[in-house]
């Protein structure tokens, strides 16, 4: 499972989004060490003060019905209502929380509700998605509902609905390029995904100037679906963005793990960066992102330093289960997955560095993951998971076990924050 949405390397693509992003595979997570704990106080900015519930679970295990492996993923609950019917809500869990893309996506299967159809304000033809992840393509319609997660609430949000039925035929736009169709539970590895990642939206200019842009469509009957341009207003929004407060950022935090195993474990999701006395950014330390679209190969991205190399195209993704990288001298397992699996649990560093120069050595681990399956059958906790980053050099994937025993703050792009304005990270 690699969730992390190829729209973080967007600016550096061209119209063929599944050329971008990172490698990845299927199976389990990689490894973190220090970092702050979270929700310490501090200023209010970003939307004020308010009284709202602005905190949920978020639980680490092996998934939903159907997928039964899952391994470092974070599952939230969601609620969904109809707009035109408010009373009409179905309560949703095992959505996966996703730093490293935007937007709310359903998988059709998951889904008992009925939800109004989004339409084209002009021909008012039907409008679909085909969204590309480092693991895969999904494909559905767009549809539009009122989002209740703790007390947040974000009315007439589009959602994308992946494998919707009623829109069988997926444009060879969408699936001409190798990557495999994950339009199911046991595919995508999860009921849906919530993208609470650096932008306000999962594409942004790119597709609001680009009739071809792989992602939008416009479809005249379900089965004559074309791309489209797609203004940044009208398109699929973080969901965060679109609170009444807590809306210019998250923190996910998560405990640290003892002997890097654990069958299961909890941690928190929090919306807003200083805006409530739970989440301020007391003592973590700002890493900026570059946010010139111009700057196409690190736009939205960090720099790490490993093994003497300077990856310029790296991130932090939640939605990654494991840290991906390129090193030849780990050996890989035998089963073509691209995970890792050493002789012996390696103790490895990496300096994450921001666009601000502040900067960090990060302590991590490498373990066998087939060890581990057969050590710990069914456990969902593995935090020395990590796998090659194959064709993509100048990347470091920093993914969810790096998130054990620290607070990960997420400033959107654009938004006040008391570290500044976003984007960026901190912890």
């Amino acid at each position: 499972m690699r969730k992390s949405l190829l729209i973080v390397l967007l600016a550096a693509c061209t119209l063929a989004l599944a050329g971008c992003g990172g490698g990845g595979s299927s199976g389990s997570g990689g490894s973190s060490s220090g970092g702050s704990s979270g929700g310490s106080s501090g200023g209010s900015s970003g939307g004020g003060s308010t009284s709202v519930v602005n905190t949920v679970q978020m639980v680490v295990d092996t998934g939903p019905a159907g997928v039964g492996n899952a391994l470092n993923e974070p599952f939230v609950s969601v609620t969904l209502c109809s707009p035109t019917n408010p009373t009409s809500c179905q309560t949703i869990d095992h959505i996966l929380v996703d730093t490293g893309s935007s937007g709310l996506r359903i998988v059709a299967s998951a889904l008992n509700l009925s939800l109004p159809q989004k339409t084209d304000s002009a021909s008012g033809e039907a409008l679909a998605e085909c969204l590309t992840f480092a693991d895969g393509y999904t494909w559905g319609s767009l549809r539009t509902a009122n989002l209740q997660i703790g007390g947040e609430t974000a009315n007439n949000l589009t959602v994308h609905i992946i494998g919707d039925p009623n829109y069988p035929n997926v444009p060879q736009s969408c699936s001409g390029f190798g990557l495999v169709s994950e339009d199911t539970v046991a595919s995508f590895g999860s009921n849906g995904v919530i993208g609470v990642g650096l932008l306000p939206q999962d594409c942004g200019s790119f597709c609001a100037e680009n009739t071809e842009n792989g992602t939008y469509y416009i479809c005249a009957s379900p089965n004559s679906c074309q791309q489209t341009e797609m203004s940044v207003a009208n398109q699929v929004q973080n969901p965060v963005s679109q609170f009444a407060s807590d809306k210019n950022g998250v923190i996910l935090a998560m405990p640290s793990i003892p002997n890097s195993v654990a069958a299961t474990t909890t941690g928190t999701l929090t919306f807003g960066i200083g805006t409530q006395s739970n989440n301020g950014l007391g003592s973590a330390k700002v890493y900026t992102v570059d946010n010139n679209p111009s700057d196409t190969n690190t736009y939205n991205l960090l720099t790490t330093t490993y093994n003497g190399n300077s990856l310029n195209e790296s991130f932090i993704d939640s939605g990654s289960n494991g840290n991906f990288f390129s090193d030849n001298s780990i050996t890989l397992c035998g089963d073509s997955s691209g995970f890792y699996c050493p002789a012996s649990t390696l103790n490895l560093s990496a300096t994450i560095i921001g666009t601000n120069n502040a900067s960090s050595q990060i302590s991590f681990s490498v373990g066998n993951v087939q060890t581990f399956s057969s050590n710990y059958p069914g456990d969902a906790v593995f935090t020395n998971l990590a796998g090659t980053n194959t064709g993509f050099t100048d990347s470091f994937d920093w993914g969810f076990p790096f998130f054990y025993g620290r607070s990960v703050y997420v400033a959107m792009d654009g938004a006040a924050t008391p570290g500044g304005t976003g984007p960026y990270f901190a912890f």
